[in-house]
């Protein structure tokens, strides 16, 4: 089905957005509003465009050979608008407080959240791998802002190795892009990778799917190519470390998704590496995650480690395989808002984001200690939160798959991970502090209200999934006919 220019909206209003913002943002509430204002029509355009391919026959929507979206694009550019969304209503109170010193950058910072989630739409509606690349380049270079926003020794070390690292990381899909282009002399696109794939020799089709494992799982933060990630995420503002876990690094997954996944299908080699490269993510970062004194850093590694088990689902060949790594790359996004938004609050009440420190310093936040709790249980895959289904999906998939062994490491990764947020939990909030009274600081409403939008959604998908099935299983029937 054509789609209709509406689509647009979802990268053309926040890039204008952006620049309105960047121009004339300082002026009173202006830089709020604008980008409120752009991610509503962006989620608008979005919206139209489900509305489109649900009543598409093919369950696919292009414009010529530039554009192009089904349902996996969607469920993606709906994570970066929602996320985007909640960060830019999460930021205003977080940032006046624990950023004072940048107030004359901060119009700049929401420019540069709201251009990237331009750039990340444009990277989910487009055709051409190589466009796909170039849009994904971009966001990444726009990030490395965000994350130096401190302008400390330790946020520009973490901002340098994040540009440094990523960049050079997914140098290693371009590679794997021409290498497809010049081994079948035709444009390479979202829409023809399958057919492309068949005809490769066997030996460029696995030397391209080594190129693209490397470049996507450097962009999404996967070890062993994981070295950027715990770093920037410390760094950055917490606002920042939910818009790089929840948006930014689901562009590495999008790309594995148009091609990992695509080769998986015909290459068993593929499959197999991918795999043993999942399992190490899920068991070293649960065990990076442990002994963290930095309470950032702990759940950097636990979401590292969670996103082993999306990427093992994403290579099985089976229907239930992707819809549960769908599943859980959409319930990814929900705890890692809920922990870090949690965390932000907390480095709003202490100002410190070392764990001793936050035990001796933090009062009463109730509603913020109820969401820690809430976000650690549900990474634990707990009954009646979303991540539980998302899991049990994961877990029967590997295991009739042959891969049983996946399965228990799987398991035992989300025990250990659990073990940590919950030790670290009890530790800052159940603690008797004999100094707490001295440091009380109420937490802004904005701030509660944007974690509490993540904790429900948990809930919500939890105990009635069938809200979202729809969007996910159009999504993983267009990867599944892509592949073929």
């Amino acid at each position: 089905m054509k789609l209709d220019v509406i689509f647009t909206l979802s990268f053309v209003a926040p890039a204008l957005g952006s620049l309105i913002i960047f121009f004339f943002g300082k002026r009173g509430l202006l830089k709020e509003f604008v980008s409120i204002s752009s991610i509503i029509l962006s989620l608008l355009g979005t919206a139209l465009s489900w509305n489109s391919l649900a009543l598409s026959d093919q369950k696919a929507l292009w414009y010529g050979q530039i554009f192009y979206i089904d349902g996996l694009s969607i469920i993606m550019q709906l994570m970066v608008e929602f996320v985007t969304l909640m960060v830019i209503l999460y930021s205003p109170k977080y940032i006046a407080r624990v950023y004072s010193h940048r107030k004359e950058n901060f119009h700049t910072y929401y420019s540069m959240i709201i251009l990237g989630a331009a750039f990340m739409n444009l990277a989910f509606s487009l055709n051409n791998l190589f466009l796909v690349y170039i849009a994904l380049e971009l966001s990444s270079i726009l990030s490395v802002y965000l994350i130096v926003f401190k302008l400390n020794k330790e946020s520009l070390r973490a901002g340098f190795k994040y540009f440094i690292l990523v960049n050079v990381g997914i140098l290693f899909s371009l590679l794997g892009i021409i290498l497809l282009f010049y081994s079948t002399g035709s444009l390479v696109t979202v829409s023809n990778i399958g057919e492309v794939i068949k005809n490769l020799p066997r030996n460029i089709a696995l030397l391209s799917g080594f190129l693209f494992i490397v470049g996507f799982f450097t962009k999404a933060g996967l070890i062993p190519f994981h070295l950027w990630l715990p770093d920037s995420y410390a760094e950055s503002p917490s606002a920042v470390t939910v818009f790089l876990a929840g948006a930014v690094t689901k562009l590495g997954f999008y790309g594995l998704l148009r091609t990992v996944t695509v080769l998986s299908f015909n290459y068993e080699e593929i499959k197999h590496l991918v795999i043993t490269l999942a399992s190490l993510s899920m068991l070293a970062g649960a065990i990076l995650a442990f002994n963290q004194r930095d309470i950032k850093k702990m759940i950097a590694y636990i979401s590292i480690s969670e996103m082993g088990f999306i990427v093992s689902a994403l290579v099985l060949k089976t229907y239930e395989g992707i819809f549960g790594g769908l599943f859980h790359l959409i319930n990814h996004t929900l705890m890692k808002g809920v922990l870090f938004f949690s965390v932000g609050a907390i480095i709003y009440a202490t100002g410190s984001k070392k764990i001793e420190e936050i035990r001796e310093l933090i009062g009463k936040v109730p509603a913020i200690t109820i969401f820690f709790f809430i976000g650690s249980l549900a990474v634990g895959g707990m009954p009646l939160f979303a991540s539980f289904l998302s899991s049990i999906t994961i877990f029967i998939s590997l295991a009739s798959e042959g891969f049983l062994w996946v399965s228990i490491i799987l398991i035992i990764s989300e025990f250990v991970c659990t073990i940590a947020l919950l030790k670290t939990a009890i530790s800052i909030f159940w603690q008797k502090k004999e100094k707490s009274e001295l440091f009380k600081s109420s937490i802004p409403f904005s701030m509660i209200f944007c974690t509490a939008v993540f904790v429900i959604l948990v809930i919500i998908f939890g105990i009635y999934p069938e809200i979202i099935y729809p969007v996910i299983d159009i999504a993983a029937r267009g990867i599944i006919k892509i592949a073929g």
